[in-house]
């Protein structure tokens, strides 16, 4: 693990990051505060903030697809074609929401406050993703779900989910604490996916099994989303201060920020690996309920499927701060995309196999974890990176790949998933599959899986980041030491 980072004081920089929580905050950054000890109760505030963002990201990945074929009556093809298209406008806003977070200074800090801002409306656009007004045409239908898809995924959505990641290079300038938080994060994550992928279903089925029952099921979720972002806002502090002292720092056009930052490699290549492991991921959630019901032949058996993915995950993450920390990010991340692999091929021995089958997840779900916790510390590197090499720093635009990869993993993947069910003749209301449908389904959720992860680890080989860390903190040291000695 690479020593400590020193905090940014001093920055050519297009972002002025005003951290004015407390009254304290009006005294100039220090390099004793920005590596000060992140205590337990922030790093469980911060934390709680995955729980919200993962309950709807996961639950919408996992079963929009199947609302609208199976509840509100839309062909598999075209509710594909709704996710793809929806994803695929989001793409544009991530940048434009990154930029204009990079322009952010409040006197609760430049990102706080999106966090907490974008969480009513969100909530109340994934809720009308689950409610579509069965009184509508079939192009009424289709025109709703695309704008509420596009409402949560391309403006509330991304905007609170690029604050949120961008947050850990704030709160702390150190690696350590950095992964630190980052397990915390992803540990509420994958533990609410879990507890999603299991009581989803059973909990529509309680309420009747009808229209009326998902949109109650989302609105419970809406909630809890709604909650932990106002945590996250309350309990977390950004102590990085990026400005020039006192003075006004030179503002930098935002065609400026996008050239700077696509002339950043290590974007370009976090970007791609962002789009494989989002894409395994959304072939999988995609593709899960149906093998459940169709292939398997039992839709209950969702939530085993659930445990056996998720659960190793979840065990696995408290383990990574240790396991980074002694062998480092990159190998052991590396080690983490083999096993997905090695995993989904177990899985493709025999599908149809239920113990084979859980063996095989069990493995991939192991294999997530070093990725789950390592993503966000990489990105922070590649922000780090950008301002050593170009003197710019854009905490919004880079940590904006993470919300860029998920929505075209997840869109592509999910349109793939319908387009594959719509070759195979899939039929809602059939009470069993053909067996291109069958096919069509295993396809979806373990062929492209495996290929998809193969994917990835080419990607994640170009992403050696970490052989900057030297120069890059040397870089940074002498910043802080500059804008101490500037201040006498």
């Amino acid at each position: 693990m690479a020593p400590p980072l020193t905090p940014r004081l001093k920055h050519e920089s297009a972002s002025t990051m005003s951290t004015q929580t407390d009254s304290s905050a009006a005294v100039p950054e220090t390099p004793a505060r920005a590596l000060a000890k992140v205590r337990l109760r922030e790093k469980f505030s911060y934390g709680v903030g995955d729980v919200g963002q993962s309950l709807l990201a996961s639950t919408v990945t996992a079963f929009a697809l199947f609302y609208f074929t199976n509840v509100a009556g839309i062909g598999a093809a075209i509710a594909g074609t709704i996710l793809l298209i929806g994803q695929l406008l989001n793409g544009v806003t991530d940048f434009v929401i990154g930029i204009l977070i990079d322009k952010t200074s409040t006197r609760w800090g430049k990102l706080r406050p999106w966090i907490l801002f974008t969480a009513v409306p969100m909530g109340a656009a994934y809720v009308g993703i689950f409610t579509v007004p069965a009184a509508l045409n079939d192009t009424g239908k289709v025109v709703w779900s695309i704008v509420m898809y596009s409402m949560l995924m391309a403006v509330f959505y991304t905007a609170a989910n690029v604050a949120y990641g961008a947050l850990v290079s704030v709160i702390t300038a150190d690696t350590k604490a950095r992964v630190s938080l980052s397990t915390f994060r992803f540990f509420a994550s994958i533990l609410t996916s879990l507890v999603a992928s299991t009581a989803t279903l059973p909990l529509v089925n309680v309420l009747g099994d009808d229209q009326r029952a998902w949109t109650s099921t989302a609105a419970l979720y809406a909630v809890i989303a709604v909650t932990s972002a106002v945590i996250v806002f309350a309990g977390t502090r950004e102590r990085v201060v990026v400005n020039e002292g006192h003075g006004e720092e030179p503002k930098v056009p935002a065609s400026t920020m996008l050239r700077t930052l696509f002339r950043n490699r290590y974007f370009l290549w976090a970007t791609a690996l962002f789009v494989m492991v989002n894409g395994l991921s959304g072939f999988i959630a995609a593709g899960a309920v149906y093998f459940a019901n169709d292939v398997l032949g039992d839709a209950s058996l969702y939530g085993l499927l659930a445990i056996a993915s998720l659960l190793p995950t979840v065990a696995g993450i408290p383990l990574m701060p240790t396991l980074m920390g002694r062998f480092g990010r990159r190998p052991v991340m590396f080690v983490g995309f083999s096993l997905i692999v090695i995993g989904t091929a177990v899985v493709a021995i025999a599908p149809a196999s239920l113990p084979v089958l859980l063996v095989g997840l069990v493995i991939r779900g192991l294999g997530l974890v070093p990725f789950a916790v390592g993503s966000m510390p990489l990105l922070a590197e590649i922000a780090d990176y950008g301002e050593w090499k170009f003197g710019i720093r854009l905490e919004g635009l880079t940590f904006a790949v993470s919300s860029l990869g998920f929505k075209i993993g997840t869109g592509l993947s999910a349109a793939i998933v319908g387009w594959l069910l719509a070759w195979g003749g899939y039929d809602a209301a059939a009470s069993a599959q053909s067996e291109s449908a069958q096919l069509a389904i295993t396809t979806s959720y373990v062929y492209l899986p495996l290929i998809t992860g193969v994917l990835a680890i080419v990607v994640f080989l170009f992403l050696n980041v970490d052989r900057h860390r030297p120069e890059v903190e040397a870089h940074l040291e002498a910043k802080a030491a500059a804008a101490l000695d500037d201040r006498g």
